[in-house]
């Protein structure tokens, strides 16, 4: 064999181009559909360009508006500069296929890694981005740990919340691993006797789905000898479902939430220690490609941080044309089970993709349309894209990265709303009900659910939406405030014409599918029109709060991993006041965990305050301290009172803080006065509750008087003026928050009406009923006086041993327990005219 000695030019090395336009323009593209960057592509790109040195970028454009150019050309703009690995990840391994594809097209060159093989050398030697999963990246024995990555670009950023959520998580699934699931959920059989839970703990064992419980952190420290022993001899590193995971969470089983359900037990941080990982390091530069979402607090809770710099290029693109169905809006259409058999005979004749949270409302599909196995969907979803026939697919909790734009797909069903499928997230939205914090991730979820199907400004589509929860929480408009406004146009135009439906979903679709002039000039006098409209309105004061505290969890769990828990539980006490404007139940939960630092730190009474502050917040938190010689017919409301007292050395006082949160009750603002209600029915004993500030729906407070199974619905009208009678509204608006309470708290049986606020009638037209009853913020700040005097009195005679009684004893006598409250409030009926 000859050799060419003249071929041979060592020295022949040129610069590679750093500005991602530069590199465009350079590449030849195959794609016919790209002649140019598109105007919003170039402005992110020559803004990126100009601050590419800054640690954390966020890039976000509608999906539809090309972010998948736009990332792969800052990925080998950063792989052509720092001459270091750069890792592109995506949510799916058939993510990473579509990614490569366009690469392809584009006429860029890329390295992709799943299934353990890297399709070429690029990435080892520093020439072209690696395209990989979230998986692959963040999983407890990456393979990426110790490479030497300058930059990550992190795609559909806004969505990875879960998937990094579930590298941290390790789940015992009773088929697989029964003997070790049996073993585990035996230690805390004794704990739930205790708390008088063991007929529910035990019925959840004998197979009840519906159930999660929540092993306190402290319960799980005291067993934390017993819980490592058994997760040792289960040979975890050694199984395929379980190394990842067990490799984040082998040394620090002890910071880790455990829940226990019929079908698995969890253990997952209570939030994600992200930041303990590489990738975040300083040095590594981090560009995360989103849509057009004002969410700052899921990110930060995601990836620990705020980006440095936000690039939101003005588009129009991916603001395509949709019919939105909501099938129960119709009166001729009366239940769920309706909706489905509708939807069904619609789907028929018509090829559609199906979206749903979990395995179990996929069921309702499976006659329908085809679910394929986890294993599968990247392979099933490529074939649904190329089919020309009608079929349906169902996809599970998959709401990004599935691209079906144009003929492809014109159908999509979104069922049930997109709660998340982790048993962590589910159990604070279910029990915890942190609907508030976890607002933002639903409306992650749904806008890139909407996407799936309808991509390009030409493009158009029906979708359909079912499931009692998604439909009940788009009907609250001040959720759907908080999506892109175009598309809460379209969620708000699609409910009304969905009330005109008699029973076909067809003749409403078929305006679209057949480009009906009249639908189309709709869908733009309401929809595309220029507007800023209700979602525009400014929520930077409540963000800044909701960032602040993710930010805070973030530097608690980055503490408590490193073992540092004096810090840990200052990070979330630093926050409490911003916890507490964000929701009461956060309050809870970050109580659990701030008393659970103190207790490793070596604060016992702390920690006591905080667990009791916890339950006494929200009762679903699992009690405490026990008080195993409690008469069984000792109170319920007695027992929350006096787990509240704090201990004093030998002796008891009020709870903290008693005196400066019921402060507003003389002269607070109406958002000052609720909070002081809702703590007033704290002290009192009561469940005590702010659904409207919680769910954005249902009363301003809500006190649970749960050995009675009757509930007190208050309506704060303390701002209304002296003389102003309670109006139609006023009263209307009372009659929807009863009906709410009955409806979400099906244990109540009797609702009691309470306006707080001048003692004044009801207008002709108001029409109140006998039982709607009022009472002026005086009659609540004068009942705070007195509860804090008799709790004094009791303070200054008993003993721990005797709290108990002697509360139940003091109250009993002031009025103050049951329905004595009440009387003792002084509420007075409103009819028309004066009360």
């Amino acid at each position: 064999m000859a050799i060419d000695f003249s071929k041979a030019n060592p020295d022949s090395d040129v610069a590679r181009p750093i500005d991602p336009i530069e590199i465009f323009q350079s590449c030849k593209v195959s794609d016919k559909s790209i002649n140019d960057l598109w105007l919003a592509q170039g402005d992110a790109l020559r803004e990126y360009h100009r601050h590419r040195a800054d640690p954390d970028i966020n890039i976000a454009l509608n999906t539809g508006a090309g972010k998948t150019l736009v990332g792969l050309l800052i990925a080998q703009s950063l792989v052509n500069e720092l001459s270091r690995q750069v890792v592109y990840a995506c949510a799916s391994i058939q993510l990473i296929d579509q990614t490569r594809e366009k690469a392809a097209g584009y006429g860029l060159d890329v390295t992709t890694y799943y299934g353990g093989n890297f399709s070429n050398k690029g990435y080892a030697t520093f020439e072209t981005p690696c395209l990989t999963t979230y998986q692959a990246l963040f999983n407890g024995k990456t393979i990426f740990r110790h490479d030497d990555i300058g930059a990550v670009i992190f795609d559909d950023a806004h969505t990875s919340d879960q998937i990094l959520r579930d590298q941290f998580t390790l789940s015992i699934d009773r088929e697989s691993l029964k003997e070790v699931y049996n073993e585990l959920s035996s230690l805390f059989v004794d704990y739930h006797n205790k708390i008088g839970q063991s007929v529910s703990y035990r019925e959840m064992l004998n197979g009840d789905p519906n159930r999660i419980f929540l092993i306190p952190p402290y319960v799980v420290y005291e067993n934390m000898h017993k819980i490592n022993k058994i997760l040792l001899s289960a040979r975890l590193s050694e199984r395929n479902d379980t190394k990842f995971e067990w490799g984040h969470l082998r040394d620090f089983t002890d910071r880790c939430c455990i829940l226990v359900s019929s079908r698995s037990i969890t253990l997952t941080p209570p939030f994600i220690p992200v930041k303990t990982l590489p990738y975040f390091s300083t040095g590594v530069r981090r560009v995360y490609l989103s849509a057009t979402l004002d969410a700052p607090d899921s990110f930060a809770r995601s990836f620990g941080r705020v980006p440095t710099r936000r690039i939101a290029p003005s588009t129009k693109a991916g603001e395509c044309e949709r019919l939105v169905i909501v099938p129960s809006m119709s009166d001729a259409i009366s239940s769920e089970c309706q909706v489905i058999a509708k939807t069904a005979s619609f789907l028929d004749g018509h090829k559609a993709l199906i979206i749903v949270p979990t395995y179990d409302l996929a069921e309702h599909w499976v006659d329908v349309a085809d679910l394929p196995d986890k294993a599968s969907v990247a392979e099933r979803v490529r074939q649904f894209r190329h089919a020309d026939a009608v079929t349906g697919l169902i996809l599970v909790g998959r709401y990004d990265g599935i691209d079906l734009p144009g003929s492809t797909c014109r159908v999509l069903v979104i069922d049930g709303l997109p709660k998340g499928s982790g048993p962590l997230e589910r159990y604070l939205w279910t029990y915890m009900k942190m609907h508030n914090t976890l607002r933002n991730s639903i409306v992650c979820r749904l806008v890139q659910a909407f996407g799936r199907i309808s991509r390009g400004m030409s493009d158009y589509g029906v979708v359909v939406l079912s499931g009692d929860d998604l439909v009940n929480w788009i009907r609250i408009r001040e959720n759907v405030k908080l999506l892109p406004n175009f598309l809460a146009r379209q969620i708000r135009l699609g409910l009304e014409l969905s009330r005109q439906i008699d029973d076909e979903i067809e003749e409403l679709a078929d305006y679209c599918f057949n480009r009906d002039v009249n639908w189309i000039e709709k869908h733009e006098e309401d929809v595309s029109g220029v507007g800023k409209g209700e979602g525009a309105e400014d929520r930077s004061a409540e963000l800044d709060s909701m960032v602040t505290v993710a930010l805070a969890e973030c530097r608690y769990i980055e503490f408590l991993w490193d073992s540092e828990f004096e810090k840990a539980a200052k990070a979330l006490s630093d926050v409490s006041k911003d916890a507490a404007r964000v929701s009461d139940n956060l309050k809870a939960w970050h109580a659990v965990w701030l008393g659970y630092a103190l207790e490793r730190a070596g604060d016992r009474k702390g920690a006591r305050s905080q667990y009791r502050s916890a339950h006494a917040i929200q009762r679903n938190v699992p009690r405490f301290q026990p008080r195993e010689d409690l008469p069984s017919e000792t109170p319920r409301q007695v027992q929350q009172v006096a787990d509240q007292m704090e201990e004093v050395g030998i002796n008891v006082d009020l709870p903290r803080g008693f005196e400066s949160n019921l402060a507003a009750l003389g002269h607070g603002s109406s958002s000052q006065v609720e909070a002081s209600l809702r703590y007033l029915g704290q002290y009192l004993g009561f469940q005590s509750l702010r659904p409207d500030k919680e769910h954005r729906t249902g009363p301003d407070v809500l006190w649970i008087m749960e050995d009675l199974r009757v509930a007190v619905c208050i309506e704060a009208k303390s701002d209304k003026g002296e003389g102003k009678e309670y109006t139609k509204r006023d009263v209307g608006q009372m009659h929807d928050h009863v009906q709410w309470v009955h409806t979400n708290y099906k244990t109540i049986e009797e609702v009691v009406p309470v306006f707080v606020g001048p003692k004044q009638g009801a207008t002709d037209s108001a029409n109140p009923s006998d039982e709607t009853l009022v009472a002026e913020v005086q009659n609540f700040a004068d009942m705070g006086v007195k509860l804090a005097s008799v709790l004094r009195d009791v303070a200054n005679t008993a003993l721990p041993i005797s709290l108990v009684r002697d509360v139940e004893k003091a109250m009993r006598s002031a009025g103050l327990l049951g329905r004595d409250v009440l009387r003792t409030l002084g509420l007075v009926r409103i009819r028309g005219g004066r009360p």
